[in-house]
């Protein structure tokens, strides 16, 4: 799908003007740093930070971990990043920001997973987990998980300090809302380490966004999808600078059946779902696994890999602007000139909208890798 010329005009001019953002800060003279979870073909997993000139990807480090993980936190003023791992998984994995190398390695308790997601605190004293407790077979199983981070030299403590009932299921994103509110997406879906990723409750599933207090673990509010959309699983997020949430969703009813993929959420208001236009609505095959907006948090990217589509769309308008093909296509970050995006194939692009221009980079110097669903960008100050 190409943009239509009103479309095309209004987001080149959005990019020409960028004001900053809530990701990835503006540094004259100083390159990215790209960092995602990987798997290779003899099963091993790994972190790796990369860079890239707008042709070649150059790989910085590589760090094998435990197991699959799924999306890697950062904290600039600490200096370090923490790999959260895929649910079940149980494991926390900080390195350095600039080396790279190992710094902590923790594991949650027994009766606990984690679903693949952390969020710092502005001053990153703090951490906060998406987990289940999963001996919960009723009622509200999901937790926000409080952590107390230190940094002394080449070590990082991280003390398990409480934790707050995350008033769902299945917590996966989760994101501060001016250092003092989480917004949890809770994706509704129960599950239980001895079966697997097996998923137990379709048919009763409950899922809702919550904002709650990050001090307290308050409930402050929470919204839920038209009961017809039950089976739409929120889980993944982002927030712009004027507090606006994006949400992706993953529908868990029949194939054929239509489902809202694309939510916004403003606190205090109802939630609003945004749909494609037809055929872009069937082909995103009612999953998307990563939404991120852009610097100036007018517009968002939405991955869809299941469909082999990344999708962008106006956040006050509801309107879906662009669309590209991309195989597998699900890590999205935004950068200054536009968005990066890794694929499970070992691709990376760079997407630049004011020329509508897809370009993949030469990713021979990373090794063939397997990214996985996320991407997160560091732009050093």
């Amino acid at each position: 799908m190409k943009l239509h010329r009103r479309q095309f005009t209004s987001l080149a001019a959005w990019l020409l003007a960028l004001p900053g953002s809530v990701h990835a800060r503006s540094s004259v003279g100083k390159i990215p740093l790209f960092l995602s979870a990987a798997s290779d073909r003899g099963d091993n997993h790994w972190v790796i930070g990369f860079r890239h000139n707008g042709i070649k990807a150059e790989e910085v480090f590589r760090h094998r971990l435990p197991a699959r993980a799924h999306h890697i936190a950062v904290h600039e003023g600490l200096g370090i990043y923490t790999v959260i791992a895929r649910r079940p998984g149980r494991y926390l994995w900080t390195g350095d920001l600039e080396s790279g190398e190992k710094l902590a390695e923790i594991s949650v308790p027994h009766d606990r997973h984690l679903y693949g997601h952390g969020v710092f605190s502005a001053d990153g004293s703090t951490f906060y987990t998406a987990e289940s407790a999963y001996q919960l077979i009723n009622g509200d199983s999901g937790r926000v998980v409080v952590w107390q981070v230190t940094r002394n030299d080449h070590a990082v403590t991280m003390v398990r300090s409480t934790e707050y009932p995350s008033y769902g299921v299945g917590p996966h994103e989760l994101l501060l809302k001016n250092d003092q509110t989480l917004v949890v997406a809770n994706g509704g879906i129960r599950t239980h380490p001895d079966s697997g990723r097996e998923k137990l409750n379709i048919e009763s599933m409950q899922p809702s966004l919550v904002y709650m207090a990050a001090d307290t673990g308050a409930l402050i509010e929470q919204q839920f999808l038209d009961t017809d959309y039950h089976k739409a699983s929120i889980r993944h997020l982002d927030i712009n600078a004027d507090g606006l949430v994006a949400a992706g969703l993953q529908y868990e009813g029949e194939p054929f059946e239509r489902a809202p993929l694309i939510m916004i959420h403003e606190q205090g208001s109802p939630i609003q779902t945004f749909w494609a236009p037809e055929p872009s609505q069937s082909e995103m095959k009612q999953y998307v696994g990563s939404v991120r907006f852009d610097l100036g948090g007018s517009y968002f990217a939405a991955s869809c890999p299941r469909g082999n589509l990344i999708t962008f769309w106006d956040a006050r308008s509801g309107e879906m602007v662009n669309a590209l093909r991309s195989r597998d296509g699900c890590g999205v970050c935004a950068v200054e000139d536009g968005f990066v995006f890794t694929a499970g194939t070992g691709r990376i692009s760079h997407y630049n909208p004011t020329v509508d221009d897809i370009v993949s980079l030469d990713v021979s110097a990373t090794g063939k890798v397997f990214w996985d669903n996320h991407l997160t960008v560091w732009q050093e100050t």
